[in-house]
């Protein structure tokens, strides 16, 4: 396990820090006691490359089985999870827009995505990055640590919660269609994204 998995550090760089400053103290509290309980439990996955991916992971998981113990539903607790992290995105919708505006969008997709993962794929993924035409970027992914932690926990439909976020940042992009068949999240065996230049 990497030294950097410290709950609070965690929080800071997830998608759900916003919501944490509105939680009092006692529910940070147990936030974070839930957060180590998950990194022990989680240990395989806890390596280097995964630190990004895990922050919002276990922080989301996190917030959910916090607000079930206080006698949310689970259902509810995942929309209110989901909803704050749809939230903090939204500025981040309009940065994706600005750089996908310039007409190297797609070829700078080919040469630094698979650099990027490379760096920060870890333990339980699988990704390939298969051939496609001068104006495409295609990556498919087999295996996803999302639905792998989330369906441990009886939840597999909340890594559809995070496909989302996909569809949310790529959709309407000016210079670049966002296609896919299938995602993992939403019952596929793959998530096959191509960005194609428009």
């Amino acid at each position: 396990m990497g030294a950097k998995y410290i709950p609070q550090h965690m929080i800071e760089r997830s998608r759900f820090i916003d919501l944490y400053k509105e939680w009092c103290d006692e529910d940070r509290t147990l936030l974070t006691d839930k957060m180590n309980c998950l990194i022990r439990e989680n240990s395989e996955y806890t390596d280097t490359k995964n630190y990004g991916y895990m922050c919002n992971l276990l922080t989301s998981l996190a917030i959910i089985l916090v607000l079930e113990d206080k006698g949310m539903s689970r259902k509810e607790a995942q929309q209110y999870t989901a909803d704050a992290m749809y939230q903090f995105i939204k500025p981040q919708i309009r940065s994706m827009e600005k750089l996908a505006s310039h007409r190297w969008f797609v070829r700078m997709l080919k040469i630094t995505m698979p650099i990027k993962f490379k760096n920060t794929l870890g333990y339980g993924w699988d990704v390939e990055f298969p051939p496609c035409g001068k104006n495409e970027f295609a990556m498919i992914t087999h295996k996803c640590i999302f639905r792998q932690i989330f369906e441990k926990y009886g939840m597999p439909e909340m890594t559809a919660a995070f496909c989302k976020v996909d569809d949310i940042l790529y959709s309407n992009l000016p210079r670049a269609e966002f296609l896919y068949t299938q995602q993992i999240g939403t019952g596929g065996t793959m998530c096959d994204y191509t960005f194609r230049k428009r």
